[in-house]
């Protein structure tokens, strides 16, 4: 794996000064539309969720993006309180917005019933309803609690009308401990008479854990199945499944139908054993897989500690050479990158601080040797990594020797009694607060690892960010990968992706000069993403404004930046942005669409 994230000299702008905030001319380039009736959903405050499943809805948009409808309209969509599919048409000629009630989602009935006493680990409460455009005709949407619906949609004197053409329920995998499973829609895409798609559920167990599943379902046609009601049967197929700590920061689909996974962590393939019989329906709902998960792996790596010295070994490839190896120590990170291996630490942060000048790296025997020198030599460190990856420490014999004769000094009789706790104490230690602090959380980021699957969920190609921190992707457009934007000093720079066979090419398409800087200095930014034509980049705060920063290819030493308050100041929230036409952007409150036009 390789960052393949390179910086084209051509695309930086070194002699950028800053930006010039230029007043928004909010008379003719910003309009006001209340939504009136509509009342856009919002989950339930009950709901006490982790930290990694708060933060993917954090960065949910309750805006969905829509195909353009011609040259001059484009689209958006939003669900209601009630379930209710809302479309949003603007018109560019015209500058006015029309919303129109497509259809209603499958309405979720309620809680689960009391006479049900399931374990304290199955995520019950449901996730945020969620669609994806596949095509300017069809819209694939969720309800939060497992239905999937596929609608269809068409314009007839002047009216989009809708209907849902066929629904499935999702079963997930079989470790959510409820069923039908409540899931996120990621990301779809229609490929010929299929449309592929990815959602996220959550798993029962006591630490946050995803599953991110690949699905495949047919584009109803006159010769498929119907139900008694009329509508279609919609058969659901499990391509793969990935499961992880984390819902993936970046999420698409190539054209040739294979998905593009970009996280901070890598995920475990689950691998699904499909029967003869599985295309066997009954009322309308797919059997469910057996699911079998992968036998662990073996450690990456080995280390150990004595003193102040801290040893880390790993088995390369046969006939591995040294200049495959790029190794770097630094205070607290170490930078280690093996060519045509699976070792990849592009830039990881230990727990504790070491001595880089007294560090050093050997190869012998196809074994690569760290020794690193710590900086306080008289603490343990209990992990390698400041974030665990459970791997622990290889202790020589007299070592564990000398750990059970102290365990036998503690465990005695004599000692037995002095040794029980206070029934108080643990019982304080038992808060159901302490449950959140299990889950490893890094300020400061990791580098996202992108990860490329076929259709059977093997990994065809794996690259990383390197020493650049995310930024964002950029908003949605029809037929096209997200482009991303990464951290490189204080500028933010574009990278386009596109796929070439088995591999993703990626190009510096541009720079959005000193960006980084000013997004690190926002401690309010819900929405950050640019355009797919990177004309702007904007930063969209949860509760009162937006920053927009223009962006152009000459090279100008200067640059405009504006500030729009969204909610005039009233204690509403903002809960979604998208693009709908070229440079300009349409972002949803609480109590009003905003349109924003930009020059």
């Amino acid at each position: 794996m390789n960052t393949r994230f390179s910086a084209n000299a051509d695309k930086l702008n070194p002699k950028f000064e800053g930006y010039r905030l230029r007043p928004f001319q909010e008379a003719n380039d910003l309009i006001r539309f209340p939504l009136g009736d509509i009342q856009v959903y919002e989950p339930t405050n009950d709901q006490r969720l982790g930290f990694r499943d708060l933060q993917a809805r954090i960065r949910h948009s309750n805006l969905i993006y829509g195909y353009p409808l011609d040259e001059s309209r484009g689209s958006s969509f939003c669900i209601d309180q009630e379930f209710n599919l809302h479309m949003i048409v603007y018109d560019q000629l015209t500058k006015n917005l029309q919303t129109h009630l497509i259809t209603q989602l499958i309405k979720p009935l309620g809680g689960i019933p009391a006479f049900v006493d399931l374990d304290s680990t199955v995520p019950i409460e449901p996730q945020l309803p969620s669609a994806v455009s596949v095509s300017r005709e069809l819209l694939l949407a969720s309800n939060g609690v497992g239905d999937i619906e596929l609608i269809g949609m068409e314009e007839k004197d002047g009216k989009m009308l809708g209907t849902s053409l066929a629904s499935v329920c999702y079963l997930g995998v079989g470790n959510e401990g409820i069923s039908p499973v409540p899931c996120m829609l990621l990301a779809a895409r229609q490929i010929k008479a299929k449309i592929i798609c990815v959602v996220y559920s959550r798993t029962a167990s006591k630490t946050t854990e995803f599953n991110i599943a690949t699905l495949e379902l047919d584009i109803p046609t006159e010769t498929t199945k119907r139900l008694d009601d009329g509508s279609f049967v919609l058969l659901l197929k499990t391509l793969h499944i990935q499961t992880g700590p984390e819902v993936p920061v970046y999420c698409a689909i190539t054209p040739s139908g294979k998905c593009i996974f970009g996280s901070e962590t890598r995920y475990n393939n689950v691998r699904l054993l499909q029967h003869e019989d599985d295309d066997v329906v009954e009322d309308g709902k797919a059997t469910p897989m057996e699911i079998v998960e992968e036998s662990p792996k073996q450690d990456a790596y080995q280390w150990s500690q004595e003193g102040a010295d801290i040893t880390v070994q790993f088995q390369l490839p046969e006939n591995t050479p040294k200049a495959a190896i790029n190794c770097k120590f630094l205070v607290d990170h170490v930078i280690l990158l093996v060519q045509n291996s699976s070792v990849s630490y592009p830039f990881r942060k230990l727990w504790s601080t070491i001595q880089p000048d007294e560090s050093l790296w050997t190869l012998e025997d196809n074994t690569l040797t760290l020794c690193m020198t710590k900086v306080d030599e008289n603490t343990r460190w209990p992990q390698l990594f400041d974030k665990d990856d459970g791997i622990l420490e290889t202790l020589s014999d007299q070592h564990l020797s000398e750990i059970k004769d102290r365990l036998a000094k503690f465990t005695s009789e004599d000692n037995a009694s002095s040794l029980v706790p206070n029934p108080s104490f643990v019982q304080a230690a038992q808060h159901p607060a302490a449950t959140d602090m299990d889950e490893d959380v890094d300020d400061a980021g990791e580098p996202v690892v992108f990860s490329v699957y076929d259709r059977s969920g093997n990994v065809v190609d794996e690259f990383n960010s390197g020493t650049s921190r995310w930024i964002c992707s950029s908003y949605e457009a029809a037929n096209k990968l997200p482009s991303v934007c990464l951290q490189m000093d204080v500028d933010g720079l574009v990278f386009t992706l596109t796929e070439v066979g088995d591999k993703i090419q990626i190009e510096h398409t541009a720079t959005f000069d000193a960006f980084a800087f000013v997004q690190a200095s926002k401690r309010d930014a819900r929405f950050i993403h640019h355009d797919i034509d990177c004309h702007f980049t904007s930063i969209i705060e949860s509760s009162r404004n937006a920053y927009l920063y223009y962006h152009h290819d000459d090279k100008r030493l200067e640059e405009v930046q504006t500030l729009i308050d969204l909610t005039q100041g009233h204690d509403t929230d903002i809960i979604g942005a998208q693009i709908v036409h070229e440079k300009t952007l349409l972002v949803l409150t609480e109590s009003h669409l905003v349109l924003i036009c930009l020059d």
